[in-house]
């Protein structure tokens, strides 16, 4: 009687504290966002208008893909030394 009666306890206290680290973990991690993640993003849009152009080319082009130009496979290319 008295096990069955604290193991009730027991189990309503672990769904009690599961909801709890539940709410902690969203506040903790929202505080983070704010606090790190955030202004750096603010900063980091303000200072580069695009992210993702590293210079590699003429801005007009369509594609920076480049033909590759390889020589023909035969037996004379695979049998040099260098």
């Amino acid at each position: 009687m008295i096990l069955a009666l604290m193991k009730t306890i027991w189990r309503r206290w672990k769904k009690i504290a599961h909801g709890i680290i539940r709410a902690q973990n969203w506040l903790l991690m929202a505080i983070v966002y704010v606090v790190a993640v955030a202004p750096v993003a603010i900063v980091m849009r303000l200072m580069f208008s695009d992210m993702t152009d590293r210079g590699l080319g003429e801005a007009d082009l369509e594609t920076y893909w480049l033909e590759p130009g390889m020589a023909p496979e035969d037996i004379h290319r695979a049998q040099r030394p260098w």
